[in-house]
């Protein structure tokens, strides 16, 4: 059975009100029984305090979860490689995470020098390194995506793809239409639902307008699944939780 996250999002509420800090969430996430967890930069202190990383990766080993990183910022800017990413895969490394995730930026204009600086970092901290499709025209749109994707296979750069299943919905694309262009190139998949009512924004999964079973099932079997969505409460938390889990369950039994 593929490997289950949670990204902290889920969370947000607690974070949000400073309840709870991230470093205070793996065992959460651990007694749900996840694989992995995912980190969120912007959760963490102002400046990013190397301390409260450094906490997470303690998290990280005591609880024996798998670590992704999620950094708001752009990857490429105005052709180029982000002149901070060795900061974040410093981070990532701080963490032990396998995978840090920005977002996509501009790539129009990246050439054999911006492929080797990444393929240099990416071994260097032994890190995967991915890009998404988020909730902005710039990074959204599937045919930007698309010919991102296609630019870095055809450059050979070493960056994977989060494919985050209710974002398309921010930028009026199909999703399921999206998985046929896009999904085979996923390297880890972001798993939510949402409602266009009133304004697109998250819901629980089975009060949302995306078929998110027909998804997993379409999307690569052997990457990671993140459940990236605000929940509030622990009770509804583990139901979400055990609603993804036996979906996948079912998945497996079939195959």
């Amino acid at each position: 059975m593929r490997d289950l996250y949670v990204n902290t999002l889920v969370y947000k509420k607690l974070l949000d009100t400073g309840a709870k800090k991230q470093s205070e969430l793996f065992a959460d996430v651990k007694r749900l029984g996840a694989s992995g967890i995912e980190c969120r930069r912007e959760y963490f202190s102002e400046n990013v305090k190397p301390e409260d990383i450094q906490r997470c990766g303690k998290q990280a080993v005591q609880t024996g979860l798998s670590v992704l990183y999620s950094v708001p910022e752009k990857l490429f800017i105005d052709g180029s490689v982000s002149p901070d990413l060795e900061k974040y895969l410093q981070e990532g490394g701080m963490i032990g995470a396998r995978s840090v995730k920005l977002n996509i930026g501009e790539p129009d204009g990246i050439d054999k020098n911006g492929a080797c600086e990444i393929a240099r970092l990416v071994d260097s901290y032994r890190i995967e390194l991915t890009i998404e499709n988020d909730q902005t025209l710039a990074n959204g749109r599937l045919n930007f995506v698309s010919d991102t994707l296609e630019l870095l296979h055809k450059l050979s750069i070493p960056v994977g793809y989060t494919f985050d299943l209710g974002n398309w919905l921010w930028l009026h694309e199909d999703p399921q239409n999206a998985l046929k262009k896009v999904g085979a190139r996923a390297t880890v998949f972001h798993l939510k639902n949402v409602s266009s009512s009133d304004g697109p924004h998250t819901v629980p999964l089975d009060d949302g307008e995306i078929d998110w079973r027909r998804a997993i099932r379409a999307c690569p079997e052997d990457i990671p699944l993140v459940m990236e969505y605000p929940i509030d409460g622990a009770e509804v938390i583990r139901r979400e939780f055990n609603k993804v889990l036996n979906a996948l369950i079912c998945e497996e039994a079939k195959t």
